[in-house]
């Protein structure tokens, strides 16, 4: 398995930053050092506390990768919150059709969403009541679909149904989740706040 990839430049060039008194690890070849690239000892102090979406603090946790070829610092996935998610893709393939929703969440108090069926546009930038929006942010935070497998069913040959989950956040890093005819153990509790709010039965997907 390949590096990490940069969400900027897309390079495989990558490093984990070693802080501190994780300083010995600069010798293994997938970690660098702070100081070696320009961050100085404090820097490791510099975490201050951030409020997600529900009111809730989290704690703002300093870059952990570096990429050597544009010499950008960023956060892997693994600690960003939900807070930090800057957009959301779903796609639906079902009985021939295929619905495509996204939402724009640059806004946390207005996320706008639009909706294409079969590549047409049906819904441009429709926004979501605060309610409406918690219901659907509070639904990825409980039921982490960044946990998800990455691919479910056996192959990609769709009889029934497919989908897609894809979220970017802020800095450019993403997850993308997919599957045909198969769903993950909590998919009806991660779709129940898009059926409320939408008002689709093609989120009614089975096995």
């Amino acid at each position: 398995m390949g590096k990490p990839v940069c969400p900027f430049c897309n390079s495989q060039d990558t490093f984990n930053i070693a802080y501190g008194y994780l300083g010995e690890r600069k010798d293994k070849e997938n970690y660098i050092d702070q100081e070696d690239i320009g961050l100085n000892v404090n820097y490791r102090k510099r975490e201050t506390e951030k409020i997600d979406f529900d009111g809730e603090k989290v704690s703002s946790r300093r870059p952990n990768r570096y990429c050597k070829n544009c010499g950008k610092i960023y956060h892997s996935r693994k600690v960003l919150y939900t807070v930090d998610m800057n957009c959301i893709d779903f796609i639906i393939n079902v009985k021939n059709d295929y619905y495509r929703y996204t939402f724009d969440l640059t806004d946390k108090k207005n996320i706008k969403y639009t909706l294409k069926k079969n590549w047409l546009p049906i819904i441009s930038d429709a926004i979501l009541s605060e309610s409406e929006s918690y219901k659907i942010l509070a639904s990825f935070k409980t039921n982490k679909p960044n946990m998800w497998h990455g691919h479910y069913g056996d192959s990609y040959d769709i009889k029934k149904f497919g989908w897609v989950l894809k979220c970017t956040y802020f800095n450019g890093v993403d997850y993308c989740k997919s599957g045909n005819d198969a769903l993950p153990d909590n998919w009806n509790e991660f779709i129940t706040p898009f059926k409320e709010v939408l008002d689709k039965s093609i989120f009614d997907l089975c096995n």
